[in-house]
């Protein structure tokens, strides 16, 4: 009778552990299956979201633009500029746009200042610590996997090849009444200004080299701040054209002097890049003027004058690749500007297509999970490294300590993993279900370690007892 109820505990025990196990790996199984459901529609849900629906989505997120547009903040009145000094009152920079404190600038010897105070048409900047634009710790790493994974993608190389083909660029003018008065006669044509022409040059100067531009030649008149709104539906068709890159090409209002600067021993007409600060795009944006800056640098030193962070969007928020040029100023010869601007093509066919920073930056490296087919493969990593961590976690909740838990990661992949695929036929499953049946069963009882021994004791003293001993025994 005894032997029976061990035996029974015995089956009940196991019938408890292999439930047990049942429920854990369905438990599991689950977890990881909504992971990928949930990460699947989410891709799919982006990728088959319609132009007009990003559009809309990037348009809800430029209110602040708005705002400024509305009250004609974006620029000083006619006439004024702003100056921007140091801590000793030495000039740092001039411009037309408004100064607001926070405002940065990166000037050509890449020295990075922060306006702190506003005074009428001073503003106040210290030096700061130069800072590189943010990126995200995780992207980060899930780039690096995917920079060893493409090197040896010979069918994403040959695709990126392709691409890298077929480049394309977009220009277009938000203030296209802009002119220069030496060469136009007047700062302003409502019917296309210089601005144009330099546009003009700039797109030329690109198609030589074998890059496809989009020119818009569109003025959007009144130039007021209002602009920007209005060019805004001319971004949006340059986009869906679906350019690596995106210029607003512009001229400042403010002295002639400020522009003009020695490059390869000559005086020319230098080139301004301008942030906005107001979009969720302003870290990559602003690693986009840097990078540009850098290349110009290197190229044609102290061609590129600065780097304005400005308050505002100036359409950014539409792209990270992104950028709004100030070519001169309206007392700059425009010839000087159109000079200027044909080696400035130089600096963006270097940067964009000669750099591994710039294919980055547009989604075309060979080295890195950004390219054509990159994205998909850095989401598959993302999606590799979500369903690791929910079994770690799925590990961690279902382990009382931490022993247990380094046990049941000794053992994953010898034994959870060759369950699932089916690795393992029925008679090894069965020899690791009863050892690991044994072991549970010692936890639980401390009598259940000898149930068999005890078994085969009963049975040998039974084979051995005479027919009198039997007949004693029962009595």
């Amino acid at each position: 009778m005894k032997n029976t109820k061990i035996q029974n505990t015995i089956l009940n025990i196991r019938g408890v552990n292999n439930m047990y196990k049942i429920y854990r790996r369905i438990t599991f199984a689950a977890v990881v299956l909504v992971i990928i459901a949930v990460s699947a529609f989410q891709l799919l849900a982006w990728e088959n979201a319609s132009e007009e629906d990003i559009v809309y989505s990037q348009t809800q997120k430029v209110q602040s633009q708005t705002f400024f547009e509305m009250l004609n903040l974006d620029e000083a009145t006619e006439g004024n500029y702003y100056t921007m000094v140091d801590e000793d009152d030495n000039r740092i920079m001039r411009t037309a746009r408004h100064l607001h404190v926070g405002d940065r600038y990166i000037c050509g010897k890449n020295k990075m200042y922060e306006v702190h105070t506003v005074i009428d048409y001073t503003a106040h900047a210290r030096e700061i610590e130069r800072t590189q634009a943010e990126s995200s710790f995780i992207r980060e790493i899930i780039s690096g996997i995917g920079e060893r994974l493409f090197v040896f993608n010979v069918p994403t190389l040959f695709q990126r090849a392709q691409d890298q083909e077929n480049r394309v660029l977009g220009i277009y003018h938000s203030h296209g009444a802009e002119s220069y008065v030496p060469g136009d006669g007047t700062e302003s044509i409502d019917e296309g200004g210089g601005i144009l022409d330099v546009g003009r040059s700039m797109a030329d100067a690109l198609e030589q080299k074998g890059i496809t531009v989009i020119h818009s030649e569109e003025t959007h008149v009144p130039h007021d701040s209002g602009a920007y709104m209005r060019s805004r539906r001319t971004a949006e068709e340059l986009l869906q054209e679906g350019p690596d890159a995106l210029f607003d090409v512009h001229r400042d209002a403010v002295p002639p002097d400020e522009y003009l600067g020695e490059v390869e021993g000559e005086e020319r007409v230098q080139i301004q890049l301008i942030v906005g600060r107001q979009n969720q795009n302003s870290s990559s944006n602003q690693q986009f003027a840097e990078g540009l800056k850098a290349s110009a640098d290197e190229l044609y030193p102290n061609l590129v004058k600065g780097i304005l962070m400005a308050q505002g969007s100036y359409n950014q928020d539409m792209s990270p690749s992104a950028m709004l040029l100030e070519v001169g100023a309206h007392e700059n010869e425009k010839a000087g500007a159109e000079e200027s601007i044909v080696l400035f093509a130089d600096v963006i066919d270097n940067y964009l297509y000669g750099t591994e920073q710039g294919r980055e930056q547009i989604g075309l490296s060979p080295d890195t999970g950004g390219g054509p087919g990159g994205t998909a493969v850095t989401r598959v990593i993302g999606l590799i490294l979500l369903v690791v961590a929910a079994a770690a976690a799925y590990l961690f909740i279902s382990t009382e300590n931490l022993e247990e838990l380094k046990a049941k990661l000794k053992d994953f992949t010898t034994k959870e993993f060759r369950d699932i695929a089916g690795r393992f036929n029925k008679e090894e499953d069965k020899i690791m279900d009863r050892g690991d049946n044994t072991e549970f069963a010692e936890e639980i009882s401390p009598d259940v370690n000898n149930v068999e021994e005890n078994k085969a004791d009963s049975d040998n003293s039974s084979e051995n007892n005479s027919p009198q001993e039997e007949k004693e025994s029962n009595e």
